[in-house]
């Protein structure tokens, strides 16, 4: 079974919270900027994503109008 590519993301962004914990935005966010204006643009926007998802994951208080389960 295939898992989606939002997961992939989710679960690649959770691994870099569990290994580097806080750094792992600033970690995410060098790899993304290291494949800016190359060959493979894919690839530099999920690194895009994973920033934003890790972001996400170390965000101390929920945002106007999220629920928390």
């Amino acid at each position: 079974m295939m898992m989606t590519n939002e997961r992939k993301i989710w679960e690649a962004a959770l691994l870099l919270v569990r290994r580097h914990g806080a750094e792992a935005v600033a970690i995410a966010e060098r790899e993304a900027e290291r494949l800016r204006g190359g060959d493979d643009d894919l690839t530099c926007v999920v690194w895009c994503w994973i920033a934003r998802s890790t972001a996400e994951l170390l965000r101390p208080v929920p945002g106007a109008g999220e629920q928390v389960h």
